[in-house]
This record gives structure tokens, C-alpha cells and sequence, in this order.
């Protein structure tokens, strides 16, 4: 379980340090979710036509967006740069240990993330909810073709979190090489999901509990002639 406190000398709730004791707590036979998640993703295609880097865009619940910012000042009606600042150190510190809930794989591989880049946190006063992007690079990249594709999926494992791809601009390609790519998104139908697990899911440990509701996305790139 990851340890946070209260009383932090900037007032920051180390938002999914409270969500990662949930999963080290929860059983599958409780397992729902607790926090709710949008989803945006970025693939980025390099030079020669290979997925070099994802970019993961996570939009928080407006509950969960008022929990974590709770106690932090509003100068002017926006938060300090330096809050949200340390508000990401802080996630991003946890989630290393959950490889950031993010899966590449390709050829039945799972591919390696280096270390992540760009992340930073914002607010959007009119949504009222909070907003964490982060980009992780491949330390391989990968050259998915129509015979061996790429896969990516980002879910939490417990299902004490709910991840769902938005509706609109889910997944873009960008990148040198992105007009020789194409993706798309399967999506399990949640409540079919439901009905079918197996016995096993309400028994003992499942610890990829949520991947059976993760939506799968899938990349493949021409080959260069």
C-alpha cells in the first residue's frame, strides 16, 4: 500500500496514492469502481514508421477533482502553478510502482516504457475537474504492422477505477510518420462482462480484475517500401 498523509507540508493529497490503497485493499468480490476516469491517448509514430512513445490523458471525476484539490488556495481563482506542480511529482511517484496502468504489447510481447516525460496536471474551472497527462516512451520502439500490430490498453487492475476512452478524439496519431498508421478501439460491453465472469473472479486473488473491462486499442503502420 502506498502511504500518504494529510497534513503535507503543501496541502496536496497524493491523488492516486489514495486510490492505489484501494486497490491493495480491495477484493474482487467488491471489486467496482470508486473513481472514474476519461481517456484520451497519443501515439507517437517516429521516422521510420514505429510507435515510439503514448501519451495517456486521464480526466478526473468532479468528486474525486474536489477531493484531491481540496485545501489548496485559489489566488485569483486559479490554483498555484507550484501546487499542481508537486501534485503531479507526487502521482507520478506512485503509479511507478503500477507501471502508470498502461500495457504495450505487441507479438505477444509486453513492451518496456522508459522514463516517463511531460507530465503536468491542470484544472478546468468550468468542468470542475482535474486533468493529469504524462507521455511514456518505449525504451523499444515498436513496428506494428498488419501482421504483428501493436496493442495498448490503460486500465486499473482492481476495477476500483473505471478508465473509459471519451467519445470524441479518443485516440490521435502524431508523430513524422502518423499518415502511414491507423488505429482502432475495442470497447467490452460492461454489463456483458458482468454476466459472463467466471466463478474464479469472486474467489481468492484476481489481480488483473479490471483488465477483462479495459477497452483495447490497436495500432497498425504501412512498412516502408
Amino acid at each position: 500500500m502506498v502511504n500518504f498523509s494529510f497534513g503535507s507540508a503543501v496541502r496536496i493529497l497524493p491523488l492516486l496514492a489514495a486510490m492505489l490503497g484501494g486497490i491493495a485493499t480491495a477484493g474482487p468480490a467488491v471489486a467496482h469502481p470508486h473513481v472514474w476516469i476519461d481517456l484520451k491517448t497519443e501515439a507517437h509514430i517516429d521516422g521510420e514508421g514505429r510507435f515510439a512513445a503514448l501519451t495517456i490523458v486521464w480526466i478526473f471525476d468532479e468528486f474525486y477533482s474536489a477531493f484531491a484539490l481540496d485545501g489548496l488556495e485559489k489566488p485569483g481563482g486559479a490554483y498555484k502553478p507550484e501546487d499542481l506542480a508537486a501534485l503531479t511529482d507526487v502521482n507520478m511517484t506512485n503509479l511507478e510502482e503500477w507501471n502508470y496502468f498502461a500495457e504495450v504489447t505487441r507479438g505477444g510481447e509486453t513492451a518496456k516504457f522508459g522514463k516517463p516525460r511531460d507530465a503536468h496536471s491542470a484544472w478546468d474551472e468550468k468542468s470542475g475537474r482535474l486533468t493529469l497527462t504524462f507521455t511514456l516512451p518505449l525504451e523499444e520502439p515498436q513496428l506494428a504492422t498488419a501482421a504483428t500490430p501493436a496493442k495498448f490498453r490503460v486500465f486499473d487492475p482492481s476495477y476500483y477505477i473505471s478508465i473509459d476512452y471519451v467519445e470524441k478524439d479518443p485516440l490521435r496519431l502524431v508523430g513524422a510518420a502518423a499518415d502511414r498508421c491507423a488505429t482502432r478501439i475495442e470497447t467490452p460491453n460492461v454489463e456483458n462482462v458482468w454476466t459472463t465472469l467466471p466463478e474464479t473472479a469472486f474467489t481468492g486473488s484476481q489481480t488483473q480484475f479490471g483488465e477483462m473491462f479495459a477497452a483495447t486499442a490497436t495500432l497498425t503502420c504501412q512498412e516502408t517500401p
